[in-house]
């Protein structure tokens, strides 16, 4: 009855094309067609609803000269795990449902003899003898033969009043059973599935292991498929209105599609978040108060304690649970490029047998799917936000306001540009992309960054005399040596950014060392007259990077690029906030002096899109030493990034480098005890793959059980860098070892085959 009283009729919207093909289907169960549905999609999607929506549209039917759909709600995630409790707690059930169908009122008490003397006023007749077999199986503890007896009776009770139509909710708990084997369920209803005269529906968040068992059972062909998916926005919308007028909050109309984008469409997540406005009192004027209430939600209110419990009551265990959240972070925000069981094991670095577990329950919870071995993993907006605060505070040890403010900023972040404003922009920060390309630790004038002194004194003067003027000036600057510059910046979420235009890595002096780099955060303002809250805005995101990196404030430089002019008190605020400031007169004086003209063409194409650079003639090679501490495996993702780009390869592809690389360059800090404390990367590109080499000077195996417990520390990653490339090779001596990847960018007659393909041994240097 839990789900059944809960349901609010009046909250249900959309699913329109569900809801009536399933309807279509139950009503013609009265001629004697049964037709089979296996509903499935993540949790809280709203599967429940949808059956019980149906549940409601089938009692208010009339039947039209024909019998009448009793629909049979059950769900299995109520029930205790014994058989005889199961068989006990369904009939109770079938016995209230029937009797409320037929008009009965709901009884003061359960009265098992009584219900049935009601019941054959009605013309169902057996239901003493179903009593009597389960009494008997019950004191015989028979929990199987008491589930064949209870299961059975729905069957045998139809007649010309009405027929059942069976409505199983959570159907994946019916394999936790205790003493049952898995797909018992499936085999004492197969018959009448088989028999093809009820109309049957079955409802999960598990697609994957109850549609094992109708393969063992051979009913998968019988079952039809429908997924249940977010509402569309029209129904979304219409259900904020419904949401906010049950609880007089009020909303803007013009931000409830970027509501219901921000909660997928879920509907219990809408509730949830209108529940968390109005017992906040809270007022909704505009997008900045959304999003901020929505973090309170998701960091500390209603969806916080949500998945908080959902994760508890799934992995008991704290340790276990800890490694599961870490596990989907990974794949969820930092968008891990993952797909087989085998690499899902690597990722989390623990047993096969542990393993399998946490996938295992993963998979009964809805969150993942697994199909021949080959896994995707559940699309949840609020369940990613829900893992990065779990991470950030449970692992790194933010506070709450801290992570609630990360979460706003990336969503601010995606703000969109005015019309006719988003291709000047793009032009503008292509232009600056070149530019910082050639730095290579040339000197220029400082007033070329300071906005404010240059105004004063080259204010109304002429370009020529302005050039002129420059080169005299004495005050200069040594820009960085910069290794990579790109457009925008992903934090360690992966999805969410912190809104740079552009974010440059670089180094002071000629050798690539964590001492010497320093990172250029850019944004070129799209307001024609940069305003002092644009530049706190800046200024904030600038010191969640610094956070987000641990980075000295000398290690930072901020670069704001002014569209048209700025007002006095925002060139201020930049002076005191140490922020760079140009005028797109300064930036072409920038360009003069580095032999570049404002770019005519489009801003460079994305990586899926055009014609491949040309990469003939010499290989592409870059080299890049770098210290073995925290975070410099990011410098070493920047740099292969930049080289792929020359490629022009998929965003997918570049994903997989990245990774790649930060895994052989974490294997070689963790493992390697290397005295120089330093690794040099090696990127090579030539017309048809890319090859990455990570080299430490370590000690390299020893023999003996030590060796032994080296190689299998260093295998996890090892077997996440195999997933991620086409082709590993570990060469190991007492100089070192150096790790090679390689990285087909063309399939073809010539290419090599790999590893996986081959079905070759590992490397014996594999460590």
């Amino acid at each position: 009855m839990g789900a059944e009283a809960s349901f609010r009729e009046d909250e249900f919207f959309g699913r329109e094309e569900e809801l009536h093909a399933l309807t279509r289907a139950a009503l013609e169960g009265g001629r004697g067609i049964g037709s089979s549905f296996m509903i499935y999609g993540p949790p809280n999607i709203g599967k429940t609803s949808l059956l019980l929506k149906l549940a409601h549209v089938l009692r208010t039917s009339t039947g039209e000269g024909l019998p009448r759909p009793f629909p049979l709600y059950f769900s299995f995630s109520q029930i205790l795990s014994h058989p005889l409790a199961l068989s006990q707690h369904f009939l109770q059930e079938f016995l209230l449902q029937l009797l409320r169908f037929l008009g009965e009122a709901q009884p003061s008490a359960f009265n098992p003899a009584a219900m049935c003397d009601r019941l054959a006023s009605f013309g169902v007749t057996g239901c003493r003898e179903v009593l009597a077999a389960h009494e008997r199986c019950t004191a015989e503890g028979d929990g199987l033969s008491a589930l064949v007896n209870a299961l059975s009776f729905p069957f045998s009770a139809s007649g010309d009043l009405f027929y059942p139509v069976f409505l199983f909710d959570d159907f994946q708990y019916t394999g936790k059973l205790q003493g049952v084997p898995d797909g018992a369920m499936l085999s004492i209803l197969r018959p009448y599935i088989k028999s093809g005269h009820f109309p049957m529906f079955l409802s999960g968040s598990s697609p994957g292991r109850v549609t094992a068992s109708l393969k063992r059972e051979g009913l998968f062909g019988t079952f039809q498929m429908i997924e249940v998916a977010g509402l569309s926005a029209d129904s979304s919308i219409r259900l904020w209105g419904h949401l906010c007028e049950r609880r007089r909050v009020e909303i803007p109309a013009s931000l409830l599609p970027r509501a219901s984008e921000r909660l997928g469409g879920i509907p219990v997540y809408q509730r949830m978040l209108v529940e968390e406005i109005f017992f906040r009192n809270a007022k909704v004027p505009d997008a900045i108060t959304l999003e901020n209430l929505y973090a309170l939600a998701v960091t500390e209110g209603k969806l916080n304690r949500y998945w908080r419990e959902f994760f508890e009551n799934t992995f008991p265990d704290r340790s276990r649970r800890g490694r599961a959240i870490r596990f989907l972070k990974r794949v969820l925000c930092d968008r891990f490029p993952l797909d087989t069981v085998e690499g899902a094991i690597s990722l989390m670095g623990v047993s096969q047998e542990e393993g399998e577990e946490i996938l295992s329950a993963l998979e009964f919870k809805g969150l993942l799917k697994a199909d021949l071995e080959q896994l995707s993993f559940v699309g949840d907006p609020v369940l990613a936000d829900f893992l990065y605060w779990a991470f950030e505070r449970g692992v790194l040890g933010k506070g709450t306001s801290q992570v609630a403010a990360a979460i706003v900023q990336a969503q601010l972040s995606h703000g969109s540009p005015e019309p006719g404003q988003g291709a000047d922009h793009a032009r503008r920060v292509a232009i600056v992309k070149e530019l910082m390309r050639k730095w290579d630790l040339r000197e220029v004038p400082l007033l070329l960054f300071d906005f404010g002194k240059f105004r004063e004194k080259f204010g109304g003067k002429g370009l020529l005399e302005v050039v002129i003027g420059m080169e005299h000036e004495a005050m200069r600057v040594r820009l960085p040596k910069v290794s990579s510059v790109s457009t925008g910046y992903r934090a360690s979420r992966g999805g969410p950014r912190f809104d740079f235009d552009l974010v440059a890595y670089g180094f002071l002096e000629g050798d690539f060392s964590e001492e010497n780099l320093v990172i250029w955060a850019v944004d070129a303002a799209v307001e024609k007259n940069l305003g002092a809250r644009a530049v706190e805005h800046f200024e904030n995101r600038c010191r969640l990077l610094a956070l987000e990196k641990g980075l000295p404030h000398d290690r930072l430089r901020k670069w704001m690029l002014i569209n048209e002019t700025a007002d006095p008190a925002a060139v201020d605020l930049a002076e005191q906030y140490g922020i760079h400031m140009s005028h797109p007169t300064q930036v072409r004086l920038f360009l003069n002096l580095f032999g570049l003209e404002e770019l005519e063409r489009e801003p460079e194409p994305s990586r899926s899109g055009g014609a491949p650079a040309p990469r003939a003639g010499k290989p592409l090679e870059y080299e890049l030493v770098l210290p073995m501490k925290a975070d410099s495996e990011v410098v070493a993702a920047r740099v292969a990034e930049e080289v792929a780009a020359f490629a022009a390869v998929d965003a997918d592809t570049v994903d997989r480098i990245k990774m790649a690389i930060i895994e052989a360059c974490i294997n070689a800090f963790e493992h390697s005890a290397s005295e120089s404390g330093k690794v040099r990367l090696r990127y090579l590109l030539s017309p048809d793959k890319i090859e990455l080499f990570v080299q430490d000077d370590g000690r390299g195996f020893r023999t003996g059980k030590a060796a032994e417990e080296s190689k299998k520390n260093r295998g996890w990653g090892l077997k996440l860098i195999r997933e991620l490339v086409d082709d590993v090779e570990i060469i190991t001596g007492p100089d070192g070892t150096v790790v090679r990847m390689v990285k087909y960018l063309e399939a073809g007659p010539g290419k090599p085959a790999t590893a996986k393909e081959t079905g070759g041994p590992a490397s014996p240097g594999e460590r």
